[in-house]
């Protein structure tokens, strides 16, 4: 696999140093360039174009959120992994909505984090198990209006066999490869039934699918 390009986005000098001295000597990642703010990460990410985006939340001139936002419609392509202390649900769900792959806080173990970046550069999604257990609880409460945020899915969605297939090895955290290997199917195909997953459950990714399998009890949660 080629060697992954991260770009560290963090108002805090000394921290984004911190994460590249963590990710310095881990062979297949490189820190190509750092970011104090949203629209700093936003004008670096279009000349540089990195793998992974480690995007911190509350930031001065351009908070993170809204430079997901911004990225995720001209980009949709690069993986935010956001990196926060921010444990409000409220983040959560827009991050998510705003199109990042992956929501891990940052008292994270540099082993998890080291894991999430390859896991969302390979296609799959993250969210730390504090956050994902806040997740699925405010995804099942109906009385919350979270639901109606995540564009409620319909439980009579008419998914096929194949399309459980596909959503039941996505919300184990698998990646389009490993799903094509598993099914025996190629990985275009995959794209496909996730797509047609998305447009039937009116979902717009990954993580709102995976809420969905645990919520219509299609495959269980485990929290570790």
């Amino acid at each position: 696999m080629d060697t992954i390009k991260v770009l560290v986005v963090d108002d805090h000098a000394l921290f984004r140093r911190g994460i590249t001295s963590v990710l310095a000597n881990q062979e297949g990642l490189e820190v190509i360039s750092e970011a104090s703010d949203g629209l700093e990460a936003i004008e670096k990410t279009k000349k540089i174009i990195p793998d992974v985006v480690l995007m911190d939340l509350n930031m001065p001139r351009c908070s993170g959120l809204e430079a997901i936002q911004a990225l995720q419609a001209e980009m949709p392509q690069v993986n935010i992994l956001v990196l926060t202390i921010s444990d409000k649900e409220a983040d959560l769900f827009a991050a998510i909505k705003f199109g990042a792959k992956g929501y891990i806080l940052k008292n994270t173990e540099p082993d998890e984090l080291i894991h999430a970046i390859f896991h969302i550069a390979q296609g799959g999604v993250i969210v730390s198990s504090l956050m994902a257990t806040k997740l699925l609880t405010e995804f099942k409460d109906v009385t919350t209006g979270v639901k109606k945020e995540f564009s409620t899915p319909k439980a009579d969605a008419n998914l096929s066999a194949r399309e459980i297939e596909v959503l039941q090895l996505l919300a184990q955290g698998a990646t389009n490869k490993i799903i094509a290997e598993s099914l025996f199917i190629s990985e275009n195909t995959v794209k496909t039934h996730l797509r047609n997953i998305m447009e039937k459950l009116h979902l717009v990714n990954r993580s709102q699918a995976a809420a969905y399998a645990v919520n219509q009890g299609i495959v269980q949660y485990n929290e570790q």
